[in-house]
């Protein structure tokens, strides 16, 4: 059963979801694979809430955001693999996703940011927090790829804090090849600023061989890409780097390190789901088999 909400404005004349943005959310529950979502699949709020608390044998929930380029066939894919990958190195919460109206057409760059800002605060009004105030309090963590990165820091720096309420947050927030600018994570910087303070800790997992995030940097003004540059110099504390680009090399067949595979690959890697579902237990980043220290490198190696 694979569970998501998603800000996509759906047609009942086709009985589908479009690539244009929605004036509500949907709550979405979908059992088999490889079809097209329909009127059918979506249910009530409260209904589709409980069906996540009931997937979680433990207080703990990821959330997938999706990137630039990925039509919903794909997320759901991409979520399913996750969440095996997950389960395979004994993670028991619940697994979830956002689906955003990406075009899924490599050409609609420009549309699909402006579409990722217009709703980058449903993640967190209408995802992240109904599940703040479970008993017992839920470990909430987020895993955002590509443009979902931007989605995400833009999501977070929306929502403040309830008058008299705890300050919000999740627990682990990680970013696999993110589409956004290496220097808003500098310390100091508002990306930065958004990162500690509404996460326990920050992961970001990025390869200079990516040659989608490559090209973003031309399409950006030259600003070079978190995913393929990493974080600058001076970075916050709880914020970590891991460098995949020896992985790739390593673990992907030469025939297939293609432009768009360098930045997906990730998803296909169960070295990759090892370190996730390390970081997501909050094992301690310099004590994880599943990275090296290497001289010559500034950052820990996804090596596994």
């Amino acid at each position: 059963m694979t569970l998501f909400f998603t800000r996509r404005a759906f047609s009942t004349r086709i009985d589908r979801f479009t690539v244009n943005p929605a004036q509500l959310t949907r709550y979405v529950e979908i059992a088999a694979p490889r079809v097209n979502v329909k009127g059918t699949h979506i249910i009530d709020q409260a209904s589709w809430k409980t069906k996540v608390l009931a997937q979680a044998s433990v207080p703990e929930l990821v959330i997938f955001v999706h990137g630039f380029n990925t039509d919903q066939t794909e997320m759901l894919a991409r979520q399913r693999k996750i969440e095996a990958g997950l389960r395979a190195n004994g993670y028991r919460g619940a697994v979830i996703g956002y689906d955003w109206p990406s075009d899924g057409n490599k050409h609609a760059y420009n549309k699909d940011r402006e579409d990722a800002k217009t709703v980058a605060k449903f993640l967190v009004f209408e995802g992240i927090a109904m599940f703040l105030n479970e008993t017992p309090r839920m470990k909430i963590h987020v895993v955002a790829h590509s443009m979902g990165a931007l989605l995400t820091l833009r999501g977070f720096s929306g929502m403040g804090d309830a008058p008299g309420a705890r300050k919000w947050g999740v627990d682990q927030l990680i970013t696999v090849a993110a589409d956004a600018e290496a220097e808003w994570l500098r310390s100091g910087a508002w990306g930065s600023l958004v990162a500690a303070l509404r996460s326990k800790r920050f992961t970001n997992y990025y390869s200079p061989a990516d040659r989608v995030l490559k090209l973003s940097k031309f399409l950006n003004g030259m600003t070079p890409r978190l995913g393929r540059a990493g974080m600058p110099d001076l970075v916050a504390n709880k914020h970590f780097d891991v460098r995949c680009a020896e992985q790739y090399f390593d673990k992907v067949d030469p025939a297939d390190q293609k432009m768009r595979y360098s930045h997906n690959w990730y998803f296909d890697d169960a070295g990759f789901y090892e370190d996730l579902a390390l970081t997501i237990a909050g094992e301690a980043t310099d004590q994880m088999p599943s990275r090296e220290i290497r001289a010559g490198f500034k950052d820990p190696l996804l090596m596994t």
